[in-house]
């Protein structure tokens, strides 16, 4: 049987969850989505942002309009 070597990862490697992991993850954290959020997320779905683009949206959301 043929082994699959191990992919290395960098430092700056993350993993990117997925809609329902987060979602089960921060149920047992105990965190819930305000009715604005999931509203804003729902919104950036159905427009198909980038990453970046939806990043840029969310630092907006919270910051009043700041970007980094």
């Amino acid at each position: 049987m043929k082994k699959t070597p191990k992919r290395l990862l960098s430092e700056g490697s993350g993993y990117v969850l997925g809609e329902r992991t987060f979602a089960a993850i921060s149920a047992v954290e105990g965190m819930k989505l305000n009715p604005a959020s999931r509203k804003r997320l729902a919104s950036m779905k159905k427009r198909k942002l980038s990453s970046e683009e939806q990043r840029s949206e969310i630092i907006v959301a919270y910051t009043g309009g700041k970007i980094r």
